[in-house]
């Protein structure tokens, strides 16, 4: 299993609404809905101590 990266808060408007096109849900709850991870490629400031990217930014789908 893939371990998370981090969470991509921004990216731009007509790659977000590809994004929700293509998302899948995998399950969901009554606080949450969760999808399947979505691969692309990000640049971003450097990891945090937990292993996380630091401020992602969205550059390309992979």
């Amino acid at each position: 299993m893939e371990k998370p990266a981090g969470v991509m808060e921004f990216m731009p408007s007509g790659e977000k609404m590809r994004l929700y096109r293509q998302q899948k849900v995998v399950s969901e709850d009554e606080n949450f809905i969760y999808i399947e991870p979505i691969h692309c490629r990000v640049k971003y400031r450097n990891i945090t101590k937990d292993g996380f990217l630091r401020i992602p930014s969205f550059v390309d789908w992979k």
